[in-house]
């Protein structure tokens, strides 16, 4: 497993911060985040704006309509770098999504697991091996 070029492959396709939590010959587990656009967020707010009716950047606001369409851009996007990676390094692999929070709801942090074929790459784990 190429690790190096997993990681390029991550960052050509935004995902930012790349962070080795753990690095073994077969297996690879990575901190990352994907950071929203402005289209992203201005899309976000249109949909909050619309949806909710209370008033704008409320705490329902945010914690019902807001963050939530935040979470599924980056969980789709990052989603469907994880599953095109698997396909180009034959590798498996497991993420999480740390979900944002009306502090700081321009980037969403995930840890993934990446490992060859084979290996058992259970994320919950390996997670509680490193005490994450």
């Amino acid at each position: 497993m190429n690790k190096d070029k997993i990681i390029e492959y991550l960052e050509d396709n935004d995902l930012a911060e790349i962070e080795e939590i753990k690095v073994e010959e077969d297996l690879l587990v990575l901190r990352f985040f994907y950071d929203f656009d402005r289209d992203e967020l201005a899309a976000a707010k249109a949909y909050a704006n619309d949806e909710c009716k209370d008033e704008a950047e409320s705490e329902d606001w945010y914690e019902e309509y807001f963050l939530p369409y935040l979470n599924d851009i980056a969980i789709d996007n990052a989603g469907e770098v994880i599953e095109d990676l698997i396909e180009e390094f034959d590798v498996e692999a497991q993420y999480i999504a740390y979900e944002t929070d009306i502090d700081s709801y321009d980037y969403c942090e995930f840890i993934a697991v990446i490992c060859e074929e084979g290996r058992n790459c259970e994320i919950e784990e390996i997670l509680d091996e490193l005490e994450m």
